[in-house]
């Protein structure tokens, strides 16, 4: 896969991947050459930059590196780990920054359903600011999610509109998976069905919606505070 941007760059380096190919614009060689000092880099044209990533977006680097998709086996589960489920969710850029904020937490990793969700692509990885390359993102069917999530004793906490629970009153337990779906269709009952608890988070506004990724980063940050309040370290 052909991945672009500076910080996306920084990221493959910090994970220590060997990339394949490099190319950059002549002010970029530097940068480039400071964090891969071992790869070949070709300076090009910022339009052939462009025209090889798809992007105008690249910031003056494109890399191609192999691409890591992950499966569930690969997602080490702990008494202290706590997951993202995203269900339906289309826009590769709350993908990315949901990726983002869930390395940023310290997630085990980020699940995706295959139903109505695209394939892991570079505008994705982009979004992400590069954090792809440090957490396990697997893409699968939902029954199978579902089974794996099951076996290994999560408990499971989806947070749709439908909840009657608030954010504030429930009492989380590790480990755990966090639910989110799209906001055109929301989560499924297929997973709905599967949750140990539906939760919503108060609206104390007037419009009646978040953004998922933003849901995503306002459940996080409570979770981690009450798992800090009850598990101090």
């Amino acid at each position: 896969m052909i991945v672009y941007g500076k910080q996306v760059s920084r990221e493959i380096a910090r994970a220590q991947l060997k990339p394949r190919r490099i190319w950059c614009k002549r002010t970029v060689y530097e940068f480039a050459r400071n964090l891969f000092p071992n790869s070949e880099i070709r300076v090009v044209h910022p339009k052939v930059i462009a025209s090889i990533c798809g992007s105008r977006e690249n910031q003056g680097i494109a890399i191609e590196i192999d691409v890591n998709i992950r499966k569930l086996d690969d997602i080490k589960i702990e008494n202290e780990s706590v997951l993202i489920l995203l269900d339906r969710i289309q826009d590769v850029g709350n993908i990315g920054n949901i990726i983002r904020t869930s390395e940023f937490f310290g997630c085990s990793g980020v699940i995706l359903t295959k139903s109505e969700t695209p394939n892991i692509t570079p505008a994705t990885i982009k979004s992400s600011a590069g954090a792809f390359f440090h957490i396990p993102v697997v893409r699968e069917r939902s029954a199978k999610i579902i089974n794996f999530l099951r076996e290994r004793g999560l408990k499971t906490y989806s947070f749709d509109v439908r909840g009657k629970t608030s954010i504030f009153d429930i009492k989380f337990e590790k480990p755990s998976v966090l639910c989110f779906g799209g906001e055109e269709k929301g989560i499924s009952e297929e997973i709905l069905r599967s949750s140990d608890a539906i939760i919503k988070i108060p609206q104390f506004g007037k419009v009646n919606s978040l953004n998922v990724a933003s849901t995503v980063g306002v459940s996080l940050g409570i979770y981690i505070f009450q798992m800090k309040k009850q598990y101090p370290s």
